[in-house]
């Protein structure tokens, strides 16, 4: 179960389907509920993915953060590497203060109503086939502030299962005029901190899910999610590059319908 998980985890996190989304209906209908902690360790999966295909964009930017905050304080210009550290800064702002706000009871609810899931799932497939119509060239840096802030208001809504925060967050990179791949990029780079900080709020489960999952189930989990993360994130780059990132539309919006009236 442990590797089906990991599989499912990898495969959707980067995919523009939701992986909360596919967590709840595969909870739902196999009446599987695997502790919160180990979600995360999947998640954990997916980053150490993540920050290897990106390990390039991530050393300027590792590097640019002392810079940064110094100019920031100092209020002096900014050069691209350190205006993207605010933009990614910026962006995380509120989506920390959505899932602080919103994880928990309204979030379970979607748990146990799939049709929820349904209509959420319908909403980024419609977010998606809109953003077809963008084919900008933008880079990171030509993003304003305002834009970043709705970008982060985007990922924290994406806790909503059906919401998928890559789909929705590439899209709407796109409509504010980044090139495909860069708004792909970016998408991924404000992912790392969510994820890293949803970790540090659930260590306190460390030893709780360790004692129910096991380390071997974890083990298992993680390295699921690591491989088909990899091929997963290949596999979207492709279809970005190929201009067929709105072909995921059709089938969010088909399951979103069959959990509608299957579950109302």
């Amino acid at each position: 179960m442990a590797i089906i998980l990991g599989i499912l985890q990898g495969i959707t996190e980067w995919l523009p389907i939701s992986s909360s989304g596919h967590l709840a209906i595969f909870q739902y209908y196999f009446d599987e509920e695997p502790p919160i902690l180990f979600d995360v360790i999947l998640h954990l999966g997916s980053l150490f993915v993540v920050s290897y295909i990106l390990r390039n964009e991530l050393k300027e930017f590792l590097r640019a953060i002392p810079s940064t905050l110094i100019k920031i304080k100092g209020r002096s210009t900014l050069n691209d590497d350190e205006r993207l550290v605010l933009l990614v800064i910026l962006a995380c702002i509120p989506t920390a203060i959505i899932g602080l706000l919103f994880d928990g009871e309204i979030i379970e609810n979607f748990y146990d109503k799939m049709y929820l899931v349904g209509i959420c799932l319908i909403i980024t497939g419609i977010v998606i086939w809109y953003s077809k119509e963008y084919n900008n060239s933008l880079d990171f840096v030509h993003l304003s502030y305002s834009k970043t802030f709705c970008i982060g208001i985007v990922q924290g809504l994406a806790i909503l299962p059906g919401i998928s925060r890559s789909g929705t967050t590439i899209a709407f990179l796109r409509i504010f005029g980044l090139e495909p791949i860069k708004a792909a990029k970016f998408s991924f780079l404000i992912f790392i901190p969510a994820i890293i900080g949803a970790t540090i709020l659930k260590l306190n489960e460390a030893g709780e899910t360790l004692e129910e999952v096991g380390l071997i189930s974890i083990g298992l989990g993680f390295s699921a999610s690591v491989i088909s993360s990899f091929l997963s994130i290949k596999f979207l780059f492709e279809v970005i590059n190929n201009e067929k990132f709105h072909y995921f539309t059709p089938y969010c919006i088909m399951v979103g319908i069959f959990l509608i009236f299957n579950n109302y």
